[in-house]
C-alpha cells in the first residue's frame, strides 16, 4: 500500500471516529430530558409490540393519528424490536435514531467517492462536525429519519446509474417510499427529485426500461399504504369501505398537520422562509439550534448555492448531458434533491426539521464545490494548502460547536423545554400509595404521553381505560386508571395525589399539602382531605 493511500484511510477512519463520538458520548444523557414526540413515538412502538395496533387501537397504522394531527410511523416500527428486546425508556427510545447517525457518515463518505477522494472526505468531515446532523442523532424525533432514507435512496439510485446492473436498479427506489413513512412532507419533494433524475438519466432508463419499471413497481408498494391514507385524509377525506380487508389501517385523522401549518398567500410564505434561509436556518429551538451556531454554519450555503452554479455549467457544457460519468451522475442526483427541496419553501412556513430534506444536499453540493474550485489552483502545493484550509475551517467550527454542545448547551433552556427531571418524579408518583386518583399537572405538553411513558403502562389497559374527547383538532385524555388530566374528573371528596411543577401546587381549603418528593423542577405529594 502506499503511503498516501495509508495516510488517506487513516483519515477516513479519524474522520468516522470523531462522529462517532460526539454522537456517543454521554448517551442518552444529552440532551437532558425527554422531549414529548420521543414519549410518543417509543409508545406507539410498545403498543405496536404487545397489540399490533397503535395506542388508539388502530391495526398496523400508515400513519398515527398521534396526539389528532398525525405522527410519522417508520422510528415507532424500527424501534418495535428495540423495544420488545430491551424494554422502554429513553435509552432504547433514542437507540435506532443513533444508529441510522452512525451509518450516515460511512454511507455518505460510499456515496461520494465518484466525486473523488478529496470531496468525499471533506463532506463526511462536515457531516461529522455539523450541529445539525449530531443534534438529530441524538434524539428520537420522528421527522430526523428523513436524511439518511433519502440518502440511502441517493446511493442506491447513483450506484444503479452507475453501474447499469440489475442488482442495483430494481431495488433502487425502495429507500425513497420509506422516506414517505418517515416525513410526510416527502410527498412535495419526492415528485420533483424523481423527475428531475427520470429527465437527465432518461437514456440509461430506456436502455434498461424493463429493470426500472420493476424498480417503479416495488417503489408503488411501499409507497401505496402511505398514499391511501393521504387520498382518504386529504383528498375524498373518508375511509374508502374496501380498505376494511386490507392488513394495515389508514385512520383518519381529527386534523391535518398541513392544516395546522399552512396560511397565508405562497408570496407570504416565501418571504417568511427567505427570512428563515437568511438567518442561516435558526429557529430559536434549543433542541434543533445552539445558541449563536448556526445549525450548517455560516459558509456552507454560500458554496452549496456555487456547487449547484457549477453543476448546472458542466450540464451546458456537457449539452445536458449530466449522467455520462460517474461523477456527474453524483453531482446531479444532490442538486435534484436540493432542487426538489424548494418546494417546501413555498408550501408552509419551514422550520429546521420542516426543511430538513435540504441540508444534506447543501453539505454535498458545498464540499463538491470546495473540491472542483480548489483543484484549479496551481501550483499543486498552493492547492493543497487551500484544501488543508479548508478542513482547518470546518474543524474549527465544528470544535466549537462541539465544546459548546457537551458543555453550555446541557445546561441551557433545552432543560426546561425537554422537561429533565420528570422521570424521577413519576417514580414518585407511582409509587404514592392509598390514593385512588393522581392528578398530572397540565403545565407540560401531552402530560398523559409522558405518563404512559415513564410508566411503561400497558396499551392494552389504556385502550380500555382512557376517557378521551377530540378537542380543536386535538386527543384530549381526561384520565386513565388513577391519572387524572383534567381538574373536573377529580373526586374532591377524596385525598389525591399530584404530580407538578415545584410550588406550582396551590394550597387548597380543606385539604393539607404533604410534599414526598421533589427535585430542581418536580415536586410530588398528596393532596390530603383535613377531616373536620
Amino acid at each position: 500500500m502506499k503511503r498516501a493511500d495509508f495516510l488517506y484511510i487513516l483519515l477516513v477512519v479519524l474522520v468516522l471516529a470523531i462522529g462517532t463520538l460526539v454522537r456517543v458520548s454521554h448517551y442518552p444523557h444529552i440532551p437532558p430530558g425527554f422531549n414529548q414526540d420521543e414519549a410518543a413515538s417509543a409508545y406507539e412502538s410498545l403498543s405496536l409490540a404487545e397489540t399490533g395496533m397503535d395506542k388508539w387501537g388502530n391495526v398496523l397504522p400508515a400513519y398515527f393519528p398521534g396526539w389528532g394531527s398525525g405522527q410519522n410511523v417508520l422510528l415507532a416500527y424500527l424501534s418495535v424490536p428495540v423495544i420488545k428486546l430491551f424494554g422502554m425508556n429513553v435509552f432504547t427510545a433514542r437507540l435506532v435514531p443513533l444508529a441510522l447517525g452512525l451509518l450516515a457518515l460511512p454511507l455518505l463518505f460510499f456515496c461520494l467517492r465518484p466525486l473523488g477522494r478529496y470531496a468525499a472526505l471533506l463532506a463526511t468531515f462536515l457531516l461529522a462536525v455539523v450541529p445539525w446532523h449530531f443534534m438529530l442523532s441524538r434524539w428520537a424525533l420522528e421527522s430526523n429519519l428523513v436524511p439518511f432514507f433519502m440518502l440511502l435512496g441517493c446511493t442506491t439510485v447513483s450506484r444503479a446509474f452507475i453501474t447499469g446492473r440489475r442488482r442495483w436498479i430494481i431495488p433502487s427506489l425502495i429507500p425513497f417510499g420509506l422516506c414517505l413513512y418517515a416525513y410526510g412532507t416527502t410527498v412535495l419533494v419526492l415528485p420533483g427529485l424523481l423527475g428531475i433524475i427520470a429527465v437527465l438519466g432518461f437514456a440509461q432508463i430506456r436502455a434498461r426500461w424493463q429493470s426500472w419499471l420493476l424498480a417503479l413497481g416495488l417503489l408503488g408498494v411501499v409507497a401505496a399504504p402511505f398514499a391511501l391514507f393521504f387520498i382518504e385524509n386529504y383528498v375524498v377525506q373518508r375511509n374508502l369501505d374496501w380498505t376494511d380487508v386490507l392488513f394495515f389501517s389508514t385512520p383518519l385523522l381529527p386534523s391535518t398537520r398541513m392544516s395546522q401549518v399552512a396560511g397565508g398567500s405562497w408570496l407570504d410564505t416565501a418571504q417568511l422562509n427567505m427570512d428563515f434561509l437568511l438567518n442561516g436556518f435558526d429557529d430559536g429551538t434549543s433542541y434543533n439550534v445552539l445558541p449563536g451556531i448556526k445549525p450548517l454554519f455560516d459558509f456552507v450555503v454560500p458554496l452549496a448555492v456555487i456547487g449547484l452554479l457549477l453543476g448546472l455549467w458542466k450540464l451546458v457544457q456537457r449539452r445536458g448531458q449530466a449522467f455520462a460519468s460517474p461523477q456527474g451522475i453524483v453531482v446531479a442526483i444532490f442538486a435534484a434533491w436540493a432542487v426538489a427541496s424548494l418546494s417546501l419553501f413555498f408550501s408552509f412556513g419551514l422550520n429546521v426539521n420542516r426543511f430538513n430534506h435540504a441540508y444534506l444536499p447543501c453539505i454535498v453540493l458545498a464540499a463538491w464545490a470546495v473540491a472542483t474550485i480548489t483543484s484549479r489552483i496551481r501550483p499543486v502545493v498552493l492547492m493543497q494548502a487551500s484544501r488543508w484550509g479548508a478542513v482547518a475551517v470546518v474543524a474549527v467550527a465544528g470544535g466549537l460547536a462541539i465544546n459548546d454542545y457537551f458543555t453550555s448547551y446541557r445546561d441551557s433552556r433545552i432543560i426546561t423545554d425537554f422537561n429533565d427531571g420528570l422521570g424521577d418524579a413519576f417514580k414518585a408518583a407511582e409509587n404514592l400509595w392509598g390514593v385512588e386518583q393522581v392528578r398530572i399537572t397540565p403545565s407540560m405538553p401531552l402530560p398523559y404521553v409522558y405518563t404512559l411513558f415513564y410508566l411503561n403502562y400497558p396499551p392494552a389497559q389504556f385502550q380500555r381505560e382512557a376517557k378521551v374527547t377530540v378537542e380543536n383538532g386535538n386527543y384530549s385524555v381526561k384520565r386513565f386508571g388513577k391519572y387524572v388530566f383534567a381538574d373536573e374528573e377529580l373526586n374532591q371528596s377524596q385525598s389525591y395525589g399530584y404530580l407538578a411543577r415545584r410550588n406550582e401546587q396551590p394550597e387548597v381549603a380543606g385539604r393539607k399539602r404533604l410534599v414526598l418528593f421533589t427535585n430542581d423542577t418536580w415536586e410530588v405529594g398528596l393532596m390530603n382531605v383535613v377531616a373536620k
